[in-house]
């Protein structure tokens, strides 16, 4: 699955001193399909219109603390208040 990711913004994050940034991306699959939130589950389809608001952004911020090695990040929605897994 090829994904494209546009950053939507980048802003400073009022967490740990060693954490400075917060990401914010929106990302569509190769069908130009936007990521949403239905009953609970984060799927991908067409938004259009007043539906566009519906669309997710994903929020990532570099995890330093577990395995900084291997770049880990934590990945979240809704304003960054819920973690993906």
């Amino acid at each position: 699955l090829a994904l494209l990711f546009l950053c939507a913004e980048a802003e400073g994050c009022p967490g740990p001193a060693v954490q400075t940034k917060v990401f914010q991306y929106r990302i569509w699959d190769i069908n130009q399909k936007s990521l949403y939130l239905r009953n609970d589950q984060l799927v991908a389809g067409h938004l259009q219109g007043a539906n566009a608001a519906l669309e997710e952004k994903v929020f990532w911020v570099p995890n330093r603390a577990f395995e900084p090695a291997r770049l880990p990040v934590v990945l979240g929605i809704r304003n960054g208040t819920r973690c993906l897994a």
